[in-house]
């Protein structure tokens, strides 16, 4: 899984009267570990006065039900401010979702930059709609009619195979069983962590539903996700009322996604679905995706370390590139805690750790300001890089060793952003 990346840009539409809007790009993940991020940059452009926002949903590839609430009561905020939010370039996939949680029966949504703010600006706009023919529609900021695009869902089908834990007790679990069963899935019902464990090796679910409230469900996700056989399976967490789901006690293996009880019972069903039709298509590109994350605590870093080092033992290297391999992570988690976290106990590290045919790749994520990573990054080709980074460690600076180790443990190094995230590369042996 990816991290949430959110940018922005003041802009300004065209013609006589133009609208001051800002435009938020979103790349990544809306998922249950990002959602604060995502709800924070946008309760931060709206206090601060920002009333007409775009979202540009191009590098969007997931968003669950929380997001899509988020999005629906944020543009209500602008629009009782006077203003507006529209998506713009929503993928296909993300846009399904949209649809069948209800989000374009309220938000405009644009297929461009330009569409967007023809519809800020309260012009006539051709849009097509489900049925391929094009259809007039208006956007103003004065309460003008408006018709949002319709995103249609893909035909109905078979939903994969669904493993479920659940509680024996009540019609609950009946329930969600026949309604899966309806859209055409296989469901297997469980109500034991042992009967779960022992029934995914033969089912090979696509999707594992797990409600905390079963006794033992509680390191299910990390046994899941461990497991080379079952670790593309998508796996969704039902929290008990009242529970935070961002919240992190030390170290955590993330699900794929979440709902909190009390939730709506279609919600499940539309996650569901979703889910499955994505690990359908990551089956076809990766072969193992882990996320997990720890605070800047040893105990905690231990736990991460840990982690990373027995997924890199399975991999399909020369023990020397293995050892070599969870050096490289050694070595960023450090950087990550000392230069990013500046060692402050509760600051995060996220590692996404992604498997494909061909490579491995691990993303390890600070909570730091970033640093200059273009300078020294040109320094590791140098033939003398070593006795450069001693010198600058001498002179009080950011020596650079560490970023030398990587370079030398992987195949290919390189930092995005702002320098807070370094990803590594390792190319595995076919």
């Amino acid at each position: 899984m990816s991290s949430l990346n959110v940018t922005y840009e003041q802009r300004a539409t065209s013609g006589a009267e133009p609208i001051t809007y800002t435009l938020v790009q979103l790349e990544g993940f809306i998922d249950a570990p990002n959602y604060p991020r995502f709800e924070q940059a946008l309760e931060r452009l709206i206090d601060s006065g920002r009333y007409h926002l775009v979202l540009d949903c191009r590098g969007v590839e997931y968003i669950n039900s929380t997001g899509i609430s988020g999005i629906i009561r944020f543009h209500n905020q602008c629009a009782r401010a006077g203003g507006a939010l529209l998506l713009t370039r929503v993928a296909r996939n993300v846009g399904i979702t949209m649809h069948l949680l209800g989000v374009t029966s309220v938000v405009p949504v644009a297929k461009d930059l330009n569409e967007a703010e023809a519809i800020l600006s309260g012009e006539q706009v051709e849009m097509a709609g489900s049925d391929g023919e094009s259809k007039t529609v208006a956007r103003t900021t004065s309460g003008k009619e408006v018709r949002t695009v319709p995103v249609m869902a893909e035909p109905p089908g078979p939903s994969g195979t669904v493993a479920m834990l659940l509680p024996s007790t009540g019609h609950f679990s009946q329930i969600c069983k026949r309604r899966v069963e309806e859209r055409g899935g296989r469901v297997f019902l469980y109500h034991s962590v042992e009967g779960l464990l022992g029934g995914i090796d033969t089912n090979a679910p696509d999707l594992v539903v797990v409600d905390k409230r079963v006794t033992g469900s509680q390191q299910l996700v990390e046994r899941i996700k461990l497991d080379s056989r079952h670790a593309l399976a998508s796996t969704i967490l039902i929290h008990p009322k009242g529970s935070d789901v961002a919240a992190l006690d030390g170290f955590r293996v993330w699900e794929n996604d979440s709902l909190v009880d009390p939730f709506e019972l279609s919600n499940l069903f539309i996650l569901a679905e979703s889910e499955v039709r994505r690990v359908s298509r990551d089956r076809k590109l990766f072969t193992q995706q882990v996320r997990f994350q720890f605070t800047s605590k040893q105990e905690s870093i231990d736990q991460g370390l840990s982690l990373g080092g027995a997924l890199i033992q399975k991999l399909p290297l020369t023990e020397q590139e293995r050892n070599a391999l969870h050096s490289a992570l050694k070595e960023g988690v450090d950087n990550a805690v000392r230069h990013g976290n500046l060692q402050q106990p509760d600051r995060r590290v996220t590692v996404n750790y992604i498997v494909d045919p061909r490579r491995v790749m691990m993303l390890i994520e600070d909570e730091g300001d970033g640093f200059d990573h273009e300078f020294y990054l040109a320094k590791i080709e140098e033939k003398d890089a070593f006795e450069r980074a001693k010198e600058r460690m001498r002179e009080g600076g950011r020596g650079g060793l560490g970023i030398l180790l990587m370079h030398r443990c992987s195949d290919h190094l390189e930092y995005l952003g702002k320098g807070n995230v370094v990803r590594i590369e390792k190319r595995l042996h076919t």
